[in-house]
């Protein structure tokens, strides 16, 4: 017993020994914890979609208990709108956040300027750019001189604003809006606009490492000494919000889902159109609802599809069908830019947002195409009324036979065809009877009974033939 005693201790002894030894083993391990570092690609055009990806992963940084969150740049411009959310965002959160412009080749033109200036450390690759943010229209050209005024001291307030926050010359800054100035990597660090130089991610955090970053809540110190680096992906929602995005993608869907709702109405119950056509316009409307759009020109577009419906319903009309073609093409008009575009357009990379004017073209050929051969076709295909081989003149006093009672009106055969008839004086006259044409009213005969027509009435004569319309 005895010895089975101490056989039992010196188990529990050991596993005792082992747990103290796990414990011991926690905090150093706990230490030992690499920090983590999120990235976010920011690559192409500032649209709200962007503006919700960086507010997300600034959020999923955060939760993350990240020790910084690294914004890769790569924009040709975008939304003023979308611009000023994502630098909110960057100003606003809790975390460092480093913005750099990379790979080799990338750029922050225009609206990128605003975001690298943003960021609570600024870095380019070498081979990058930064700058050239003067607002333009959405047409590339230069604005009016008064509007080109307010919207170009607004883009300055902004800048200063941000040099401000982050504690940078806004001399530079304002210089890419009032000169159009645009910097390369060394000439940006030179002159301040950016803290560093990295070649590539894993460079930027070594030189980074240990320096104090600005934050909504001051200043921190990073720790990024071996760090795990891990990519912030974009949600599937977010991978199909940037595809409908596309402002081309969204007009030809439009366009292609009223049609097909065009032949659904028009041969009900074929289905398959009826549902593709709500497919494509629910798609295209979503994809319009992450732009910058005049909704006259969408509310416009969809008025000439409803003409050239009615087109449909009255064909040979033409009256709709051109009705069609000219809403058309004012729709086109204000969706592709120019006159009363929205105020989000005024930065360079903003043109690419708006509808292409090739393929607005090309729609429009198409439509038009469309109702030239529906007024073709519904002429030719139009039945024309029947004309009898009879001059109506000739027909009085020729003898027919009712076909349907004249009561007082009904039908007659004569010459071998039929025609609407009535009988003068109020009389019925049964089926059988003969009667004797007394006049030619439109299409309708005007007959008497054979016995109570004139001797010049019942005179029957031969009827020569003509062109001339009959019943």
């Amino acid at each position: 017993m005895r010895r089975g005693r101490k056989r039992i201790a010196a188990v529990l002894a050991r596993w005792l020994a082992l747990a103290a030894v796990m414990l011991a083993l926690l905090p150093s391990a706990a230490s030992a914890q690499s920090p983590l570092v999120l990235t976010a690609d920011l690559d192409g055009f500032i649209d709200p979609n962007a503006a919700r990806y960086v507010a997300r992963a600034i959020a999923e940084a955060e939760d993350a208990g990240a020790e910084l969150l690294v914004v890769q740049l790569n924009t040709p411009g975008g939304l003023s709108t979308s611009t000023r959310e994502i630098v909110s965002s960057i100003l606003d959160a809790p975390l460092p956040v480093a913005v750099f412009v990379t790979p080799r080749g990338a750029q922050a033109a225009s609206a990128g300027t605003f975001l690298l200036a943003a960021g609570g450390v600024a870095a380019m690759s070498p081979g990058t750019n930064v700058g050239a943010a003067t607002p333009i229209d959405a047409s590339g050209q230069e604005m009016p001189e008064t509007l080109a005024a307010k919207v170009v001291q607004d883009a300055q307030a902004f800048a200063r604003s941000i040099a401000d926050a982050r504690g940078r010359d806004p001399a530079p800054l304002e210089a890419t809006i009032t000169e159009a100035r645009s910097y390369s990597g060394a000439e940006a660090l030179d002159l301040g606009v950016v803290d560093l130089l990295a070649d590539d991610l894993p460079d930027l955090l070594r030189q980074i490492d240990g320096t104090d970053v600005p934050t909504a809540n001051g200043d921190v110190t990073l720790n990024l000494a071996e760090a795990d680096v891990r990519p912030v992906d974009r949600t599937l929602l977010e991978n199909f919000l940037a595809v409908v995005a596309s402002p081309n993608l969204a007009f030809v869907l439009l366009a292609l889902g009223g049609v097909a709702l065009l032949i659904e109405l028009s041969s009900p119950g074929l289905v398959v159109p009826g549902v593709l056509g709500v497919i494509a316009l629910g798609l295209g409307f979503v994809g319009l609802g992450q732009l910058p759009v005049n909704w006259l020109g969408v509310a416009l577009l969809l008025i000439s599809l409803g003409l050239l419906y009615m087109e449909l319903q009255a064909p040979g009309a033409s009256v709709y069908g051109a009705g069609a073609l000219a809403t058309f093409a004012v729709a086109a008009v204000l969706l592709a830019g120019g006159w009363l575009r929205p105020v989000e357009l005024d930065f360079p990379g903003a043109e690419t947002l708006t509808v292409s004017v090739w393929l607005v073209a090309a729609v429009g050929a198409v439509l038009g195409a469309a109702v030239l051969a529906l007024i073709v076709l519904a002429n030719l295909g139009k039945p024309r009324p029947y004309r009898s081989p009879y001059a109506r003149a000739a027909m009085i006093g020729q003898q027919a036979q009712v076909t349907r009672r004249l009561d007082p009106e009904g039908q007659v055969s004569m010459l071998g065809e039929f025609w609407r008839a009535r009988a003068s004086g109020g009389r019925p006259i049964d089926e059988g009877g003969a009667v004797a044409v007394t006049g030619v009213v439109g299409g309708t005969l005007q007959v008497e009974p054979v016995g109570e027509a004139t001797d010049e009435t019942q005179r029957a004569a031969p009827v020569p033939r003509t062109d001339e319309q009959g019943g």
